[in-house]
Formats: structure tokens, C-alpha cells, sequence
């Protein structure tokens, strides 16, 4: 009898075992960091600061007295009119770049689809913000997801310190050098970033879905170092996720993303991205410097240059909050603070920054809000598009979220320049951002999931049966019980080969 008993245990024991070894292995890894992975992740991460780059000297570039004198005259600023030319147009290109990247992404690779970004001047800019959160989020284990995407972030906040640092020290020059300078850097970036990212591999989980599944375990091994358990559990885990999926991975086309079953999930990612953007980002991503010259405040170049090193050192705190933390509670607290700070902006403005203490109280104000806009919305707008979109409907869902961030940009800096001129409500502005923080807030709770340390087909899962999202965190999903078999099939053969 406990013969008899033993042998029913015994699988129940196995599949344990496998269950919780597997769960170890994708969950909670350890050893797995190479100086490969972390070279890799340095190329991407830095390739978005051709973006940060754009969007941080931006600010202080129209403030410099000869680059105005050269394209608009002798005046203190920049028109309205021309400040809408020379920041929205670029983000026009941008945001059309966005739909070229899914079928290069799909066809190509996301390597060559990189390299072939730096050759398309402000349409590469699109294909490079769709590129770069995608192909992070596919070199490294789901527990750090967040952090590896928020270093991607972390590249453009870093690029964007020396950007305005750059603009701050030429503007001491009395020649034409006081702009071309800057300018000059932004052409070299794309050529240098070009030849550094022949050294990437191409992403493991393209490798899966095109059937290079040697090819996956090589790169897996190279950026794994070399543990073998890690490997063979995130390939049996990308291959659950596709296996669910076989059909409709060759036969997805773009617009599927807004069919029933996956509108939920586009629309999630495409409002955390325009989130970010109608939340007062862009008075002090873009036009910090204009508003507060605009506001008498002194010393606008070097507190700009502050706003900006405030906002490295959120997208450096913000990513690891959001792995170690979760989505949920980083996006609740931060936007809400955003919020109090977009109200606490704008009543300085209504009461008027006629008192130096009130115009210090708008810098700091800016400075502050730099800082906890990038630990939250910074820190999930990238990664997030990336954990929810069905494995068929990646590169489209990812391109779709950052074509509608910068549509959104588009429409912010295009309206920005309007309303603040209107009536001189300069900071005053920030009233509106506030409004839309408040909904983002209420958005934020019924709408974002809790994706910390999920796979994609764990995601997939909770998704396709409806889960409500407060209930993401401690769910247990199947698609863990289908990988162990996988596994456990696997190990069985690999024993009759050694018997």
C-alpha cells in the first residue's frame, strides 16, 4: 500500500517541484546579469536620448538672443507662430515615423530596424521611441522589466542634462557658434549610436516567433550568463505565450489592435503615454525657460538645467519603485502629487509673481514637479505599452501608444505657446494640466494593471479572462502550470537521450 501510494505522489512531487523551480527561474533569477546585457542595454538606453536630446535643448535654444535674432529678429522671444514651427513640426515626423516602425520591426528584426532608424531624420525619432522600450523589454528577466525600460528613460533625461548644459555654456558665445554648436551635436548623435548598435543581438523573443529558437537560446545564454536553468525557463515561457497564439501571429494585421478583444489593452497604452503628456510635462519638458523668463523669474538657464538634472534622478528612483514597489501604487501616488503641484503652479500665477519669493516659489515648483513626473509617469509610460499588447499585436500596439504620445505632444506644444500668450496667462496654464492630472487619477485606478514581474503570458491570461485590475497582484496564472509541463516534457526527453 505505501507502494502503491508513493507512486501517486510522486508526479504530484515533480510537478511541484518543476512549478516552483520554474517560478524561481522567471520570477525571482538570480546570477543572471552579464557585462553583455549591460553594454546592450547602455546602446538602446542611450539611443533614446537622440529624443531626449531634441526635447531638452529645445527650451533653452529659443531663448538664445542670436539664435532669435538670426530666424525671427531682434525680440525677447520667439512668436507664438514660430515657436509652434520650430517644436511641433518635428514631433509631426516623429509621430509618422511611429507607423513605419511595425512592419520594419515584424519583417526585420528590432536590430536592423534600429540601425535603419538613424537614416530617417525625425521619422527615425518615431521608429526608435517604438523600437527601443520594445527591445529592452525582450533582453532582460520580467522582474526588472521596469528598471531596464526606465534606464531606456533614464538615457533621455541623462542626454537631456548635457543638452541644456551645452546650450547654458554656448550661450556665453558671441558668434553664430552660440547655436551651431548644439545643432552640430544633434546631427553627430544618430552616426555614433548607429555603429555602436552592430554590437546588439537581435532580440530572443523575434528569434521564438520566427522559428530561431537555436538562435534564442544563444543569445539567451550570451546575456544570461551562461545559467542554463534561466534560459531554458524563458524560452519555454516565450514559447507558451506564442504557442497560444500561432495562428493569429500570421495572420495579424495592424488595425486588429482595434478589434473587441484587444481594444481594452490599446487603448490602456495609448492613454498612459498621451497621459503623460497633457499633464503639465510640457511646460517644463519644452517650455520651462520661455515661461519663466516670461514670469520675471532670474536665473532661467541654470534652473532649467536643475529641472533637468532633477529629472535624471527621477527616472533613476522611479524605475526601481516600479519593480519593486508595482505599477499600481507608483501611478496612483505620483499623478496625484503632479496634480497638487499643477494647482499649486497655477495659484502662484493667479496671485501674481510680483514678489521675488512667489517667483522662486513657481521655480521650485518646476523643478519639483520635473522630478516626480519622471518617477511616475516617466518611469511606467514606456514600459507599460510593452507588458499588456498580445504577443501577435507587440510592435502595433507599442507603435500605436507612442504615435498618440506624440499626437499628443503635437497638440500641447502647438496650444501651449496660444494659451499662454492669451491674456498673458503664463503659468497660469497650469490650471488645465491640473484638470487633466485629476482624470488621469480616476483613469489610472478601473483602468492600469499590475503588471511587476508578470510574463506575457501571464498578462495575456488575466486579460483574456477579464480579471478586474485590483485583483492582477496576487493572481495565479495558468500559463505558469502549461510551461512546467513544457519544461517537465523537456527534461524527460533530455533523460532518454542520457539512458
Amino acid at each position: 500500500m505505501a507502494s502503491a501510494e508513493s507512486k501517486v505522489d510522486a508526479p504530484i512531487h515533480d510537478e511541484e517541484r518543476v512549478t516552483g523551480g520554474l517560478n524561481v527561474a522567471i520570477h525571482h533569477p538570480t546570477g543572471w546579469l552579464s557585462w553583455r546585457l549591460i553594454m546592450y542595454m547602455t546602446i538602446i538606453g542611450l539611443s533614446m536620448g537622440l529624443f531626449g536630446y531634441d526635447n531638452s535643448f529645445a527650451s533653452p535654444l529659443l531663448q538664445l538672443p542670436l539664435f532669435i535674432k538670426k530666424y525671427q529678429g531682434l525680440s525677447l522671444t520667439f512668436t507664438a507662430r514660430n515657436l509652434d514651427l520650430i517644436v511641433t513640426v518635428p514631433l509631426v515626423g516623429a509621430a509618422l515615423g511611429t507607423f513605419i516602425a511595425p512592419p520594419l520591426l515584424k519583417r526585420m528584426g528590432r536590430k536592423k530596424t534600429f540601425i535603419t532608424a538613424y537614416f530617417l531624420l525625425n521619422l527615425g525619432i518615431g521608429v526608435i521611441t517604438t523600437t527601443a522600450p520594445l527591445f529592452l523589454s525582450e533582453l532582460v528577466p520580467a522582474h526588472v522589466r521596469g528598471r531596464a525600460i526606465g534606464f531606456c528613460v533614464a538615457g533621455v533625461a541623462a542626454v537631456g542634462v548635457i543638452a541644456t548644459t551645452i546650450v547654458w555654456a554656448t550661450e556665453k558665445i558671441d558668434d553664430e557658434r552660440q547655436y551651431k554648436i548644439p545643432l552640430g551635436i544633434q546631427a553627430a548623435l544618430p552616426v555614433i549610436l548607429g555603429f555602436l548598435t552592430f554590437l546588439c543581438p537581435e532580440s530572443p523573443v523575434w528569434d521564438v516567433q520566427h522559428g530561431k529558437i537555436d538562435l534564442a537560446r544563444r543569445t539567451l545564454l550570451d546575456i544570461r550568463n551562461k545559467k542554463t536553468d534561466i534560459v531554458e525557463a524563458e524560452l519555454a515561457m516565450h514559447q507558451t505565450a506564442i504557442a497560444i497564439e500561432a495562428e493569429r501571429l500570421k495572420q495579424t494585421k495592424f488595425w486588429d489592435i482595434l478589434n473587441r478583444a484587444n481594444l481594452k489593452r490599446t487603448l490602456t497604452a495609448g492613454a498612459l503615454l498621451s497621459a503623460s503628456q497633457v499633464g503639465g510635462q510640457v511646460l517644463v519638458s519644452s517650455y520651462a525657460t520661455v515661461i519663466l523668463v516670461l514670469s520675471g523669474v532670474g536665473n532661467a538657464f541654470q534652473i532649467t538645467i536643475i529641472i533637468t538634472c532633477l529629472q535624471f534622478l527621477g527616472t533613476v528612483i522611479g524605475p526601481v519603485l516600479v519593480d519593486r514597489v508595482g505599477r499600481r501604487p507608483v501611478a496612483l501616488v505620483g499623478f496625484s502629487i503632479l496634480c497638487v503641484l499643477d494647482i499649486a503652479a497655477g495659484s502662484l500665477a493667479a496671485a501674481g509673481l510680483t514678489t521675488k519669493s512667489r517667483q522662486l516659489g513657481l521655480a521650485a515648483v518646476f523643478i519639483i514637479f520635473g522630478f516626480f513626473n519622471c518617477v511616475s509617469f516617466q518611469s511606467l509610460c514606456f514600459v507599460v505599452p510593452t507588458e499588456i499588447a498580445t504577443p501577435s499585436l507587440r510592435e502595433p500596439t507599442v507603435a500605436w501608444s507612442v504615435f498618440w504620445s506624440y499626437t499628443t505632444a503635437v497638440i500641447t506644444t502647438f496650444a501651449v505657446p496660444q494659451i499662454v500668450e492669451t491674456d498673458n496667462l503664463g503659468a497660469e496654464t497650469a490650471f488645465i494640466f491640473a484638470a487633466c492630472a485629476f482624470i488621469t487619477i480616476i483613469w489610472a485606478y478601473f483602468y492600469l494593471p499590475e503588471t511587476k514581474a508578470r510574463t506575457l503570458a501571464e498578462v495575456d491570461e488575466m486579460y483574456r479572462i477579464k480579471l478586474p485590475m485590483r485583483k492582477w497582484r496576487y493572481y495565479q496564472c495558468q500559463a505558469m502550470g502549461m510551461t512546467a509541463e513544457k519544461m517537465e516534457g523537456r527534461v524527460s526527453i533530455d533523460e532518454e537521450r542520457h539512458v
